[in-house]
């Protein structure tokens, strides 16, 4: 009697387990669909991304060591070379930006916030847009982006440099308005508040190639650039940065 029982509780419960299962099995389907999806447009967007990243704050280092000349000595400012190199710094700040602009355009952040990695990617674009740490405002960082970002035959690219440099010399080729901006920015780093906004700006960049390559995968690891971070940023970066934007940073120290 008592095994007769036992059999029967076990088909019993066995059977409403199964129902339970199908009953859910759609909504998990779509779960582990969805994490999946959001695992492949991650590791589709990270490695453009950390490439912009690196090429931006290299060329941040080397303006960094030259304490900006490139931008503040008047006396250069028709040498062809020093023309050639500031276009050049505009370029790498608009690939950046066009860069992370796909990621809005390519999935509208739903899918890559469904993991930890992707959420900390968002974090970083919130960043990078806030009023606290942007060089322009957040709607021409966006226009920036956009306007390098290519649609040909259905497949998106980022413009080249030779394509940009073309562009930023066609008078009648609108999106320079906003170009205009970074230009206009990068040339007042004669000031130290804006020279120092634009080093700030930099560590963030720093801070997202340390956190998805820590171990130089894909791009190299580079210093940060501290001695020439004033006492007031370096606070910013540990009290504002750190704390409330991009908490989830490790050794935090190296960037101040």
């Amino acid at each position: 009697m008592n095994n007769w029982l036992g059999t029967l509780l076990t088909l019993v419960s066995g059977s409403a387990a199964w129902e339970g299962v199908k009953f859910f099995y759609p909504n998990i389907s779509r779960e582990i669909k969805a994490y999946k999806e959001a695992q492949k447009n991650l590791y589709e967007s990270i490695d453009p991304i950390l490439k912009a990243a690196d090429e931006l704050y290299g060329k941040l280092i080397s303006i960094a060591n030259e304490d900006f000349s490139t931008f503040t000595n008047r006396g250069l400012s028709n040498s062809k070379d020093i023309d050639l190199n500031r276009k050049y710094v505009y370029y790498l700040f608009c690939q950046f930006l066009a860069q992370l602009e796909y990621v809005r355009m390519k999935s509208q952040y739903s899918s890559i916030s469904k993991i930890r990695k992707g959420r900390e990617l968002l974090k970083f674009i919130e960043t990078y847009e806030s009023r606290s740490f942007r060089l322009v405002d957040r709607s021409i960082q966006r226009m920036i982006g956009e306007s390098l970002i290519l649609n040909s035959t259905g497949s998106y690219k980022v413009m080249s440099l030779s394509q940009f440099y073309i562009n930023i010399h066609d008078a009648s080729n609108k999106s320079n308005i906003w170009i205009k901006k970074i230009e206009d920015r990068l040339l007042a780093t004669y000031d130290k508040e804006v020279r120092q906004s634009v080093l700030v700006f930099g560590v963030i960049v720093a801070a997202l190639i340390n956190h998805f390559d820590p171990n130089s995968r894909i791009v190299r690891s580079r210093e940060i650039y501290k001695n020439k971070l004033s006492r007031e940023s370096k606070m910013k970066i540990k009290r504002v940065l750190l704390k409330s934007y991009l908490s989830f940073i490790k050794n935090k120290e190296k960037y101040y």
